[in-house]
Order: structure tokens, then C-alpha cells, then sequence
């Protein structure tokens, strides 16, 4: 007796699975293509890694790589405070680092890199552009439009030439369009912005912010906070705060940012923990 219960236990389950199957191909019929499209989980066509605030940590610094590089990131873009001081041997490690990673890198200057420079009577960024060239770029890929921005000194801001291609960049006709920087100009609580310290360089940071608003980018990611946050500019632009790759002052723990762009040109950031 029990093995015939089983059995018609077996054959009501089973009649019972067909059932929902056949009633999910039914009302996968009835949907239209565009929900059918939203039921199947999307695949990214660009990925990416946003790193930023070693500050000589380079073993932190590799880890991430590391990961981003296995997690099939494209290139990395480095928000600078690389070192403590911007001194030239700090500096040569981290490229060193950067170089061995075997991931194609786009990286800016942190206040940080800028002391040994502005010390020694030279430009905050001769010793960062020693080593790794300017630090401003502007590249694209996918149809998504990317600029990193120097805007890291702290008595100058943003240099002429670098305006120049800010406002060429923000006009291009791009699906997407992301700025990198080291400093936000705008942030709902902290004070920690870019023009902190001068206020020609705050001047500077609300015609940024004007200008990503008026042009509709996409999204501004910056560093410097040792934080992981997302918020919105006062009217609506995207910014995310990238977390600090070291473990000094940083209560969150040490991280990094993955950036995942879809082939619908919709977009999400996440944070991951190195």
C-alpha cells in the first residue's frame, strides 16, 4: 500500500508540475516582446573598475585590480591620492603596480600627489605627469563617452586647457556620458568638496556642477571621501563617491567600484570590498 501512495503521490506532482509548466509557456505567448526582453536577465556589454585613495597601500591596490581584472573589467580608471606626498619613487611603485595589473588604466592626480611637487616650487602635477603623462583623458567605448577630469589642485581647480575640453566633452553626442574626477563639486552633507580650501576653486566647482547639469551627464564619480555613496546634484545628475582603496580612516574597509553598462544604455555602480 505504501508503495502505490508513492506512486500516486509522485504521478499528482508530477501532474501538478506540467501544469505550471505549460501555464508558463502559455503566459510567456501572451507578453509582448519588450516584457519578454525584461524577464531575461541582461548582460553587460562594458565593464569597467573605478579605483581611488591607496595612498601607498599597494598591496590594497593590486588586490583590487586583481579582482577587477578576474570579475572581467575592460580598463580601470584611478581616481588619484595614490601616495601620502606625491613623492617620484612613491609614484614610480604605484605605476609599477598599475602596469603589472595588465589592465589598460586611466588615472588622475589626488591633492595627495600634488605636496612633493608644490614643495619642491613646481607645478602640483609635474611629478604625477613625470610619471603617468597629464591627467586629464578623454576616451570612448561603446558609444559611452568618458573624461577624466584633474581638478585635484587645491588653490588652482581645474586648469584652462582642461575647461576647454570639459566643455567640448559635455556637447559630444554620446548615449552616455561619465566624468571622473578626484573631487565632487557637490555633496548633500560634507563639506570635504572640491573648493574647500580656496574660494576661486568653489567658484569653479558650481560652474562644474552647472555645466553637467545643463548637458545632461550621465554620471560624475569622484574620490577623496574614503566613502562609498550615491546621491544627485541639486538638479539631478548622478554622482557616486567612490570608497578608499586603503584601511586608514576609512570605516567602511578598503574597496572599489565596478561600473556595468547594458546594451540598452542603462547603467548601475556597485561597490565591492576587496
Amino acid at each position: 500500500m505504501k508503495k502505490i501512495a508513492g506512486l500516486v503521490l509522485l504521478l499528482v506532482l508530477g501532474g501538478y508540475l506540467l501544469l505550471r509548466y505549460l501555464s508558463g509557456l502559455s503566459y510567456l505567448s501572451d507578453l509582448s516582446e519588450e516584457k519578454k526582453k525584461e524577464l531575461i536577465p541582461k548582460a553587460p556589454i562594458l565593464k569597467f573598475a573605478i579605483v581611488s585613495d591607496s595612498e601607498n597601500e599597494n598591496d590594497q591596490l593590486k588586490k583590487a585590480l586583481d579582482i577587477a581584472k578576474s570579475n572581467g573589467a575592460s580598463f580601470v580608471i584611478g581616481l588619484g591620492d595614490f601616495t601620502p606626498l606625491g613623492v617620484e619613487s612613491d609614484l614610480m611603485i604605484v605605476k609599477k603596480v598599475f602596469d603589472d595589473s595588465g589592465l589598460k588604466y586611466y588615472v588622475t592626480a589626488g591633492d595627495r600627489d600634488m605636496r612633493d611637487s608644490r614643495d619642491n616650487g613646481w607645478e602640483a602635477t609635474a611629478l604625477f605627469e613625470q610619471t603617468f603623462g597629464k591627467p586629464t583623458h578623454e576616451f570612448g567605448a561603446d558609444e559611452v563617452g568618458f573624461l577624466v577630469l584633474s581638478n585635484a589642485d587645491i588653490y588652482k581647480g581645474i586648469g584652462g586647457d582642461d575647461w576647454e575640453q570639459l566643455n567640448s566633452f559635455v556637447r559630444k553626442d554620446y548615449k552616455l556620458k561619465f566624468i571622473f574626477a578626484h573631487k565632487t563639486p557637490y555633496h548633500p552633507q560634507s563639506a570635504h568638496v572640491m573648493g574647500a580650501d580656496s574660494a576661486v576653486v568653489a567658484s569653479q566647482a558650481n560652474r562644474l556642477i552647472e555645466l553637467i547639469e545643463e548637458n545632461k551627464v550621465d554620471g560624475f564619480f569622484s574620490g577623496d571621501l574614503h566613502f562609498f555613496a550615491r546621491f544627485n546634484s541639486p538638479n539631478g545628475v548622478k554622482i557616486t563617491t567612490i570608497g578608499a582603496v586603503n584601511s586608514a580612516r576609512n570605516f567602511q574597509g578598503p574597496r572599489f567600484a565596478v561600473v556595468k553598462v547594458y546594451g540598452d544604455y542603462s547603467w548601475e555602480v556597485e561597490d565591492v570590498p576587496i
